[in-house]
């Protein structure tokens, strides 16, 4: 019963703030299953494409999705996703496998940390922006920088499943002047077409179980719902910095274990 217990834990936090899946959902396995750190990033990486492609489409539909910004980005991620995949798999050709494990392990548990410091930041930022004329960004501007955001973020995502959600999000807003709500469905289109990629690779070299897969969904689902019912009527302001310490004490965890 511990995969669906987790599942759920993550889905609510889903449904509340629209973050938290790689970031949460797999240092919690990491710490709680005995599942190889491998097959947890490969398996969650699979279960955010679930996810993910669920928020796309309805963003898509609203038309919330900046295909301009989000072109740019993802030429960044690709490249960035097959070197983090080509490093995973140096490593299991010179690494036994406990310590293969042990150095994702640190991967996730520093990927934490930089989610868990910037997302005050996040939050600043949405404050200063709330209330303001949104304006269309201009990525032509500096087309290299959104290219390099995409390939640091790719390469996140596919050596640790942390970041397509979280710290995308944060550079999009120090590099693009529109309010947090305006860049949620090209981040998620982004998070989506990143964890595609990575996803594919990780299932390809059979970093993948399908129970933990399908008790995931099985927890994650109801969680969603539930998740989402008390985001209307719990104030946002109380998430970020929870999110935050939460990502922290993870991360510790996870670097102490």
């Amino acid at each position: 019963m511990t995969v669906p217990i987790l599942g759920f834990i993550t889905g609510i936090l889903i449904g509340l703030t629209g973050t938290g899946g790689g970031s949460v959902l797999t240092p919690l396995l990491l710490l709680f299953t005995p599942y190889p750190a491998l097959v947890v990033i490969g398996t969650d990486l699979v279960m955010g494409v679930v996810t993910k492609l669920v928020g796309f489409v309805e963003h898509w539909r609203l038309g919330k999705i900046y295909w301009r910004l989000a072109g740019y980005i993802i030429l960044g991620s690709l490249p960035g996703s097959l070197l983090g995949i080509l490093l995973i798999h140096f490593l299991k050709g010179h690494l036994s496998a406990a310590h293969l494990d042990a150095s994702l392990k640190v991967f996730v548990g520093l990927a934490l940390f930089a989610a868990s410091l910037s997302l005050p930041y996040v939050r600043k930022r949405k404050m200063e922006l709330a209330g303001k004329r949104p304006a269309a960004p201009q990525p032509h501007s500096a087309p290299w920088s959104f290219f390099a955001v995409g390939a640091v973020v790719g390469f996140l995502v596919a050596v640790t499943s942390v970041g397509s959600g979280s710290l995308l999000m944060v550079f999009m807003l120090m590099m693009v002047p529109l309010p947090i709500a305006e860049l949620v469905g090209t981040d998620i289109m982004l998070g989506l077409a990143t964890t595609v990629l990575a996803g594919s690779l990780h299932f390809w070299m059979g970093h993948f179980n399908q129970h933990l897969f399908l008790g995931l969904v099985a927890g994650s689902l109801p969680g969603v719902l539930v998740g989402s019912w008390f985001s209307h009527r719990i104030p946002e302001r109380y998430f970020g910095w929870l999110l935050s310490i939460l990502y922290f004490s993870l991360g510790a965890r996870l670097l102490l274990s």
